[in-house]
This record gives C-alpha cells, structure tokens and sequence, in this order.
C-alpha cells in the first residue's frame, strides 16, 4: 500500500474528532494550569509594579512683592508654568534630588505638565514603592527653586493639591483576568491541535476512507450500539441479536452478513469459517458469535469454535447457553449431541491453553474439524488477533475461507491492508472485512442502512 500523501476533506468525522477531545480533555485541562502557573510565575518575577505620587502647584507671577491676580496676567503665568514643566524634567533636578536622598541607586521618574490653557502645573514621581515615590517627591518640592531660582525668581509656585502616598501601582495588573484569557487560549489552542491530530489519524474513521485504504467495500457495516443499549445498571451484557434489547439496526446487519457469507461459502463449497481481526478489543469474538447465531436461525446446524487459545472470550459470551469443552472434545472426540438436530453447537475454552501452538500443530484438532466438517453445515473458528499472535497464521492451514474484523478508527489503515494482503495469500479463501463499531458521521448514507427506507426493514 503506497504512503498517504493526500488529505482529504470526505474522511473529516466529526463525532470521532469531538471524542477525541473528550477523552483528551485533560491535555486541556494541563494546558490550561500550565498556563496559570506561567502567568503567576511571570507576575511575581518579570512584571514590576510602578507608583505613582502627584502634586498640583499654581503658577503665579508676583511684581514688586505683591502677587498679581490670577485672571489678570492668565497668559504670561501658562507660559511660565510651561517652563517649569521643563525645570522639574531636567537631569540637573534629579541629581540634586539624589544628592539630597543620598541614594544615588534609587530609581524614579519625574515628569511634569500643564493643563492647557490654564496655570496649574502637575508634578508627577514614579518609582517602584509608594514609600519611595512619596519621598522622591518631597525631594522634589525641597529642590526644585535651586534650579528655577536662578531663572525665575519672580514666580512662586502654590501648592495645590498635597503630595499623598499612592496605595495602589499605576501599572496594576490583573492577574485573574490574564489568568482566565491565557487559560481559555490554552484550552482551545490543545483542542485544534487535538482536533488536527484526529485528523491525521491513518485510521478507517469513514467508509470513504476504509474503501480507499482497502481499495475494496466492505462486506459489512455494524453500527455503534447506545450505550444504554449495551450495559444493564449491574453488569455489561454481550450485544448478541437473540436479546431484544439489540437494536433493529444491528440485528438486520448481522443478518444480511451472514447472508453473504453463507452465499460465497456455499458457491465455493467451503464449511469452516476462519473470523480474526487486525488487533484486539474490535469486537471479533462479538460479531463471529452473531454470525454463529445468524446461521442457526436461517436453519443451519452450526459450531462455533473458541480458538483464541490464549484470550479465550466465548465462554463469557455464552455464558448461558450449553457449551461443550474444547480440550475434551480434542480427547474423547464428537459428543453424542452433535448428531442431535440441535442447530447451534458452541466448543469453548474456559482457561487458556498453555502451549496453543502445540494443539495447532496436533492431529486431535484435524480429526475434529474433520468430524465437524462432516456433521455441520457451517464451522465457524473464533480466531485470535492476527497481528497478536501466530496462532491465527497456523490455524488459516485448516480453515476453507476467512473473514476480518476491522473496527473504526482503531488500526491504522497500512496493517489493516497488510492483514487483508496476507489473508488474501493463505490456503483460506479471503471474504473482505467488516467494519465493526461503526459510528455514523451524519452527512452521509451508511453502506447498509438502504433497507430502512423500505418498509419491511424499518420504518415506511
């Protein structure tokens, strides 16, 4: 199978990519507090608050000891106080101020302005403590004539509003709200790439892309069953389609595969059916089991054979169902009930076996088969994963035909076509695939859900 080297836009599942982000929601999470710790750590060492101390003065010309009225020399006193605007900037004001502080390493601003069109000058000291700021402006206000004495001796400054010390910075930032901003980013940021990366997945997530990776349909398309469908409040239950709690759904698609399977291996002349799937927890031993009981229901004498020697599921499965033992009937040979009209004979393993590749190898398990072969319509093997074990490489040697299980957005689309590849090369004769646990996109016709536009099937 060649490299992916396209992507295309028909294989987007949303419902798959918003489960991902479900389940992958704690990246999010972890993001987020990432994120939270950053913004906390960045606050405490790099942001550096700055406060702010202010004083109103009004600037008034005064001539020959007498002040002159404010309304009446408006004009000349806006130009001074434009003036000291440049005095209380000056370098030459802020070293006197460190002199007289005696802290030639203390870190302040002064700046100064006027309100436009009037005489009130404000003086404004930055520094990064409110002790400091205050200081710095008294400073300020004991030195300043030193350096506008000499310029403007005719002028006198009025204090208007009296320096306070600040209580909170200038700068203030608002830690909770960056918080909240940075933490949203976070978390929407992890769901795209969440989102980018279940897209990437070479999974089968459509039936386009299944057909496309596969490069043939599948046989089968068994719906997703509800959650409320498949557990009881006390215990989960097997999805089989005698419960009639099964769906309709799934109940006509088990049908209508064991319909094709039962035409290609009755064409064909084949008995013994081989089910495996490309890794495990896709729902082999479920759907071989369906299958099992869709042949007994149309008529058919079946046996149902656990060889998944090392995972052993059918007798959970059939937990209620007579059963036959495996390594018994290996021993002693065909009970006495096969040759009953009984239609479904199921052979499992409670335990798994300890050496399985040995009971593959051996002759019990020719004679057996050949014995099923004999008394049966249809044996159907219950294999085990086929890229878990060799078992299932061994076991292809005694079966007519194989069939592989292939569930949704599981395994990569590459094994899943090297699995049909090497099935299709074995001694068995190779089906196709089913698609298992298939979960509808909602924007386009599943493969097998035609039939519920017809009234028979569904609903008219």
């Amino acid at each position: 199978m060649e490299n992916k080297k396209f992507i295309y836009i028909d294989e987007i599942h949303v419902p798959i990519i918003l489960l991902d982000i479900l389940k992958n929601g704690w990246l999010a999470i972890l993001a987020a507090i990432a994120v939270c710790i950053g913004v906390f750590a960045y606050s405490n060492s790099q942001h550096q608050p700055v406060y702010t101390t202010e004083a109103t003065f009004v600037v008034s010309p005064r001539s020959n000891g007498s002040y002159v009225g404010f309304y009446s020399s408006l004009s000349t006193a806006n130009e001074m106080a434009s003036v000291f605007q440049e005095v209380f900037s000056s370098d030459v004001l802020k070293r006197l101020i460190q002199e007289d502080l005696q802290k030639p390493g203390l870190s302040f601003n002064v700046t100064a302005s006027v309100a436009e069109g009037t005489n009130i000058l404000s003086v404004k000291v930055q520094s990064d403590s409110p002790e400091n700021a205050h200081t710095v402006i008294q400073a300020v206000l004991r030195n300043y004539r030193r350096v506008s004495g000499y310029l403007f001796g005719s002028v006198v400054l009025d204090i208007l509003k009296k320096p306070q010390i600040s209580v909170t910075p200038s700068n203030p930032f608002n830690m909770k709200k960056f918080m909240v901003l940075c933490a949203v980013a976070a978390v929407l940021i992890m769901m795209a790439i969440i989102a980018l990366l279940s897209f990437l997945r070479p999974t089968a997530k459509t039936l386009t892309s299944a057909k496309r990776g596969m490069e043939e349909q599948p046989l089968c398309v068994l719906q997703k069953e509800k959650m409320f469908q498949l557990f009881r409040k006390q215990q989960k239950r097997p999805l089989l389609i005698t419960d009639t709690r099964t769906s309709f759904r799934y109940t006509e698609s088990l049908l209508q595969l064991a319909h094709k399977v039962r035409h290609k291996m009755k064409k064909g002349g084949m008995k013994v059916l081989l089910v495996t799937s490309v890794a495990e927890n896709e729902g082999k031993s479920t759907v071989s089991a369906n299958l099992a009981l869709a042949l007994a229901r149309h008529g058919y004498k079946v046996a149902y054979v656990d060889m998944d020697l090392r995972k052993p599921a059918v007798h959970k499965i059939f937990s209620q169902l007579p059963r036959e033992d495996l390594k018994t009937c290996l021993k002693e040979g065909a009970p006495a009930s096969w040759d009953t009209p009984k239609r479904l004979h199921i052979l499992s393993c409670n335990q798994p076996t300890p050496a399985p590749d040995k009971l593959l190898h051996s002759e019990e398990l020719v004679k057996l088969l050949n014995t099923l072969r004999e008394k049966m319509d249809f044996v159907i093997l219950d294999s085990s994963p086929y890229t878990a074990t060799a078992d299932t490489g061994m076991l292809l040697k005694h079966a007519d035909c194989c069939v592989m299980i292939m569930r949704q957005d599981w395994v990569s689309l590459r094994v899943c076509r090297d699995v049909a590849d090497d099935l299709g090369e074995s001694k068995a004769k190779y089906l196709g695939y089913v698609i298992n646990h298939y979960l509808d996109n909602g924007t386009a016709q599943t493969f097998n859900s035609r039939y519920e536009k017809y009234g028979y099937y569904g609903k008219s």
